[in-house]
């Protein structure tokens, strides 16, 4: 190899410029972030029932379904978690489990699960994915709460179309609810339970199929449409009699419209707030999302009053170690050149020097093809290789010009020189390979 480089440079050039090109192209098209994408061996199962209290949910939905996929080969350990009217299990795996048939032998074993409520829905048997966290963003002004509610709203609705964006989280907004309060010397006086209204709701708020309707024009499918209301569910019957008696929800409780209640509470600078916060696919730029997002704040039409504030940049400390790396390569670069030109020659310092970028950019490349990103892990390597191939490439050159000086001609002199050198140097790069390597095996 050695041989037909100095034989070749022309061939050798064009080979390092490809390279190099390559590698440019590479890092503007590759994914930056704050850590590298990982699988997390989690699958979780979501179960909702709605209305169902704590206590209901375990002892209907979460452990049924423990117990029925307990029998699982692979499965590090579970963790559940029972509250208002859903269930959460999450299943840790162990490593080098088949997460895809673990998933078909999961969903297939809910579904087999015959005595869940009858208003219970199917259970959702997903493999957890990790999120990848852009940036943050806080809506606050000097307004009533539920217009910056509508704000928030129209604003994740517009974030969450973004390319690149594959999640919008909310913290500190409260939904609004149809509240029915009942009255106990209402309930008491007519001899009514809470069960009893409770039921009565229930089977009056959903939308349920009715059946189908055979005809010559063809299938009428038949749905039983809820109320949506407040005076369709004032009118809900709870009970009724042979003589067309009613007692209806509005004659033991009242209805009205509220904002549900208060689940979390953000703020951001010492005031009230709506604060959201970005995700990205896996394979999106982190600055690209951060960009898209700051332009549809802008493009944004806000209600008087009402700001928008970004905060948690993600990419900045990306940028910071990027920033970091290109100033360690430059004063690298610069200290080369001044330390070789004084001990060696100018031509000897710019070649030697070339080999910093080629390597960057050939690594940047193979990195690419890989499917690799740019995160803060690979840019602290860089900052770690950077030395090495300093090291390596003043071996070389000095070697080389100690030929040169003894007589020999430039080929000559190549040739040798690095002939000389070749082993130690390989073998040393091995050796901090082979101490790099159980790095491997973290996480």
């Amino acid at each position: 190899m050695i041989q037909f480089s100095v034989k070749n440079p022309l061939i050798v050039n064009l080979v390092m410029v490809i390279l190099m090109i390559a590698g440019v192209l590479a890092w503007q098209s590759m994914p930056q972030e704050m850590f590298p994408t990982f699988d997390r061996n989690v699958i979780s199962v979501t179960t909702s029932y709605p209305g169902a209290s704590p206590e209901e949910i375990e002892r209907e939905i979460t452990i049924p379904i423990e117990a029925a996929l307990d029998t699982l080969p692979d499965i590090d350990s579970v963790s559940s978690s029972s509250r208002e009217s859903v269930s959460a299990i999450t299943y840790s795996l162990q490593e080098g489990a088949d997460v895809e048939e673990l998933l078909r032998e999961m969903r297939a074993l809910t579904d087999s699960i015959d005595n869940f409520p009858q208003d219970a829905d199917p259970p959702v048997v997903s493999p957890a994915k990790p999120r990848f966290p852009v940036i943050s963003l806080a809506v606050q002004g000097e307004v009533p709460m539920p217009v910056l509610y509508e704000q928030a709203d129209e604003l994740r609705r517009e974030l969450s179309v973004l390319p690149g964006v594959s999640a919008v989280s909310i913290a500190g907004r409260r939904a609004w609810e149809m509240w029915v309060e009942a009255d106990p010397r209402k309930l008491a006086a007519r001899g009514v339970t809470l069960n009893e209204l409770r039921q009565a709701l229930r089977n009056n708020l959903r939308d349920t199929p009715s059946g189908t309707i055979r005809a010559t024009e063809g299938d009428i499918l038949l749905r039983g449409i809820g109320s949506d209301n407040i005076a369709a569910i004032g009118e809900i019957s709870v009970r009724s009699n042979e003589l067309g008696g009613q007692l209806l929800v509005r004659d033991l409780a009242d209805v009205s419209v509220q904002l549900e209640e208060t689940q979390t509470i953000a703020r951001f600078n010492g005031l009230p707030s709506v604060n959201m916060t970005v995700a990205k696919t896996a394979d999106a730029s982190t600055f690209a999302v951060r960009d898209r997002v700051s332009a549809a704040v802008d493009r944004m039409q806000l209600a008087p009053g009402v700001r928008v504030t970004l905060f948690a940049d993600m990419s900045r400390p990306i940028e910071n170690r990027i920033s970091t790396v290109q100033a360690s390569g430059l004063i690298a670069l610069i200290l080369l050149l001044g330390a070789l030109c004084l001990l060696l020659n100018l031509r000897m310092a710019l070649i030697t020097a070339l080999g910093i970028p080629v390597a960057l950019l050939v690594a940047v490349a193979v990195m690419a093809a890989a499917g690799q990103t740019i995160n803060l892990v690979s840019m602290f390597a860089f900052l770690i290789v950077l030395g090495l191939v300093v090291d390596d490439a003043i071996v070389i050159a000095e070697n080389t010009y100690r030929h040169l000086e003894a007589g020999h001609d430039s080929r000559s002199a190549a040739y040798v020189g690095s002939s000389e050198v070749l082993w130690p140097l390989v073998i040393s790069v091995c050796t901090t390979i082979a101490a790099s390597l159980p790095i491997l095996s973290i996480g």
